[in-house]
């Protein structure tokens, strides 16, 4: 629409127009009002105070520049305050460009403006059917359509208005929280998704998106890479988030890339207990990848650090025994690890497999029938059971033990 105004002819008309809006009698009389009588604003008959406007106007006067001067009149009033005028002359502007969307927007906006949402909601549903239709269009009509109860449309209407208005963060959480009500989870974490890289992963929002996965079945690679990333944007304060990402990763076999991450967590924090958990992950995930001397490596600078960690002392322990390295070695760390924690299950499991190395095999199958008996089932138990019950021709329950290992 051009901006330019008129010239003072037309200009004079307008004052003569607004002096009839606000005008009284030829002679009129003070009335003394309460405060707050005084300070609202007088109530206007619209459609007269419009007639009166075109028995001013010139017949031949284009409706383009009546509405153009009525915009402008309109902006003039909302800048003083005068919010009731702006209203009418924007309806006047609207009326002689009747397929403006853009003065079909500033008079809804107008009319919300005052709480008057009857009148806005029939022109937003002619704005939002329009090819020309807006963001606000959109997030206008879905808080409407939200306040009434009509969630499922409300819903309709908070997606297109989150889609056109890219980047809204008020927008989105709006859009979430409607999301949660309906609990529409698999569009509540696309939008989290959105989300969480824009507030730098705040825990409690990224909290909420993992429960969301698992919910979903969300694959567990999804969420390591939902975890890496919140790790990467927060540095240490996340590093038990990137230890999560590590699990999961471990659990993928990816161990390689799950120590790229402890790696790096472990040279960053300074506690020490949360250091040790992180070397002994590591050096777990070196030994499935087969990496025995980097794995022993790893054990022992955490037992010159720490001679007593009895979860150190045991898994050094049962890799010296269990690779066939130095068996009475390892023997002599598990037994220090018993001394820490006598009941340890997998403790004993590798003492178990210890003797049985070393020929001992009824003191093995003691052991081992002990764990059995408490419960304990794994296939480690199965395997070391089925071994000894082999090594004192126990055919049969060698062959029953083996039949319980899963792959």
């Amino acid at each position: 629409m051009e901006s330019k105004r008129l010239g003072y002819g037309v200009w004079g008309l307008w004052f003569g127009i607004f002096a009839i809006l606000i005008s009284c009698s030829s002679n009129p009389k003070p009335v003394v009002q309460p405060d707050s009588a005084q300070n609202a604003e007088p109530k206007i008959d619209m459609a007269a105070e419009l007639a009166k406007i075109d028995t001013m106007l010139k017949a031949d006067t284009p409706s383009a520049i009546i509405a153009h001067e009525s915009y402008l009149r309109a902006l003039d009033m909302v800048e003083d305050g005068k919010i009731i005028f702006a209203e009418l002359f924007y309806k006047r502007a609207l009326a002689n460009e009747p397929t403006s969307h853009f003065l079909l927007d500033e008079l809804i906006k107008i009319l919300l403006k005052q709480n008057k949402s009857g009148e806005a909601f029939p022109l937003l549903k002619l704005a939002v059917q329009s090819p020309k239709a807006t963001g606000d269009d959109f997030l206008f009509i879905a808080r409407l359509y939200r306040e009434n109860g009509t969630l499922d449309s409300a819903e309709t209407f908070y997606k297109k208005a989150a889609d056109k208005i890219s980047g809204n963060l008020g927008v989105l959480y709006e859009y979430a929280q409607l999301l949660e009500l309906l609990q529409n989870y698999s569009e509540l974490k696309r939008v989290y998704d959105i989300l969480l890289p824009e507030l730098d992963y705040p825990p409690r929002l990224l909290e909420k998106q993992l429960l969301l996965y698992d919910k979903t079945s969300t694959p567990d690679s999804v969420t390591a890479v939902l975890l890496g990333e919140a790790f990467k944007a927060n540095g240490l304060q996340y590093a038990e988030y990137g230890f999560i990402q590590a699990e999961i990763l471990s659990n993928l076999k990816k161990y390689s890339e799950a120590n790229e991450v402890l790696l790096t967590i472990y040279y960053m924090h300074p506690s020490k207990e949360f250091t040790s958990k992180i070397a002994l992950r590591i050096a777990n995930n070196y030994e499935l990848m087969d990496s025995i001397t980097v794995a022993i490596l790893w054990l022992e600078q955490l037992l010159t650090s720490e001679p007593e960690n009895h979860v150190a002392l045991n898994n050094l322990g049962y890799m010296l025994i269990d690779r066939d390295i130095d068996v009475n070695r390892g023997l002599s760390l598990v037994e220090k690890a018993l001394h820490h924690s006598p009941e340890e299950s997998s403790y004993l499991d590798s003492k178990a497999w210890g003797l049985y190395k070393t020929g001992k095999y009824e003191e093995a199958l003691k052991i081992l029938e002990g764990l059995e008996a408490s419960g304990m089932k794994a296939n480690e138990l199965w395997l070391h059971l089925s071994k000894v019950c082999e090594a004192l021709k126990l055919d049969e329950r060698a062959k029953a033990y083996k039949a319980k290992i899963k792959e």
